[in-house]
């Protein structure tokens, strides 16, 4: 009996707005289906995995059910620049305040940063991993603190 191997990979174009899917088995030729909008996008409620639901360019809902580790690549993947020059983007910005809201079905923190040139990109954190997130800010702001004070003592 012959196993399927299922391949997901997204791009995502930022000039011209596009996203593609593909899927298919082990060595065909893959033809990328265009992305319309990704519907849903949040861990599974066991904790093991994450789901995302697509609505592809031809009206196909598709739904992936992928691994954490699966997910990571593909989060560090989407965070790189996908456009010529990118290397040359600014890798950080002052933020200097944030609204923070929920999602209207309550599984998401949302965080809306402002900086001097506006409202930045709104980020939204699952209810899942909001704890590890404070828990994760508190150590590293003590850990600013810390160098912060080794600074101010050197001549």
């Amino acid at each position: 009996m012959r196993t399927l191997n299922l391949t997901v990979t997204v791009f995502a174009f930022v000039q011209g707005g596009i996203a593609l899917a593909q899927q298919g088995d082990t060595g065909a030729t893959i033809e990328p289906t265009p992305i319309e909008k990704v519907l849903d996008a949040n861990p599974e409620p066991d904790g093991k995995a994450y789901r995302i639901e697509i609505l592809l360019k031809e009206g196909t809902r598709v739904a992936y059910r992928i691994p954490p580790s699966e997910a990571a690549k593909i989060a560090d993947g989407m965070s790189k620049a996908a456009i010529a020059g990118g290397q040359d983007m600014e890798v950080a910005t002052i933020v200097s305040g944030m609204i923070i809201q929920i999602d209207s079905k309550g599984k998401a923190v949302i965080l809306t940063p402002r900086s001097q040139s506006g409202v930045l990109e709104p980020l939204a954190i699952p209810i899942s991993g909001a704890k590890l997130l404070v828990r994760a800010l508190k150590t590293k702001i003590a850990e600013a603190q810390a160098t912060a004070a080794k600074q101010q003592k050197r001549p």
